[in-house]
């Protein structure tokens, strides 16, 4: 799990008629047994065939393996999911294989169906998994196109230095500054890219910039899911950096627009 993995994953939709092979197949159901939440929120996962289960997506081709995933209904939830998704996806991708987030374009109540969902249990998202085809299919290549799915903002308009009157550059951040990228160019819903960061000496503060419509009852709040895949990436730039430190919820004080919210501190160990 390092940023040269984060920076070859990339989602994909169009798949080979093949099977997984049975060892890696083996390795992904060994992953999902450990708990990889965080702030102590557990993540069932369940890996489901096409066929058998009756679930799918219209805009997949090709694939019979999905893996999804469910929480019970608490605070850091969607956090925790983002968080122990996010890492699943990178490790499939470390094992050769395709994924790609899908939350709004499933048939949701079949899967729910397979997932045994229960009352107080939400499933944010799933993905399919398999190998990716050679060329992507039409459909693929206008949605990337729509999402706007390689592009992401710059680094000073996610970013900050001490509060949200000072846009950090890439240049000036420092140890900061893998780690950092590494949330830059994580996926998220529609790419709407809601994290945004104010760094301090030993800490870095995470927040949600809220867009409308996002928080639904279905799907909790997709854009807590969205910084939860940033937390991810944060640590694993923080670790490839030689950087040792933890998360915490202690909210700085630091003044933000109406539509930001506080979600979570990394702090260096020292």
């Amino acid at each position: 799990m390092n940023t040269k993995v984060i920076r070859e994953r990339k989602s994909v939709r169009t798949y080979r008629k093949q099977d997984i092979q049975e060892q890696t197949l083996n390795q992904v159901r060994d992953y999902l047994k450990q708990d990889t939440g965080l702030f102590d929120v557990p993540i069932t996962f369940s890996i489901l065939n096409a066929q058998e289960d009756h679930v799918g997506s219209p805009v997949i081709l090709g694939a019979d393996t999905y893996v999804a995933g469910k929480y019970k209904k608490q605070k850091n939830a969607e956090l925790s999911f983002g968080y122990a998704f996010e890492k699943f996806v990178l490790y499939a991708t470390s094992l050769g294989l395709g994924t790609v987030w899908l939350a709004a374009t499933i048939d949701r109540k079949a899967f729910e169906k397979a997932m045994r969902l229960e009352e107080d249990e939400v499933m944010p998202a799933v993905t399919p998994l398999g190998y990716a085809a050679e060329k992507r299919s039409i459909r693929e290549n206008m949605m990337r196109k729509g999402l706007k799915s390689d592009s992401r903002r710059p680094f000073e308009d996610l970013f900050f230095y001490e509060d949200f009157q000072n846009p950090l550059k890439a240049a000036d951040a420092g140890r900061w500054q893998l780690p950092l990228e590494a949330v830059r160019i994580a996926p998220s819903a529609t790419n709407k890219q809601p994290w945004r960061a104010v760094v301090e000496k030993e800490k870095v503060h995470f927040y949600e910039k809220k867009t409308k419509g996002y928080a639904k009852e279905a799907t909790g709040d997709i854009q807590k899911v969205d910084l939860g895949i940033a937390l991810c990436h944060f640590e694993i730039g923080a670790e490839e950096s030689g950087l040792k430190g933890r998360w915490i919820q202690a909210d700085p004080g630091i003044p933000s627009a109406e539509d930001t919210e506080y979600i979570a501190t990394y702090m260096l160990e020292v």
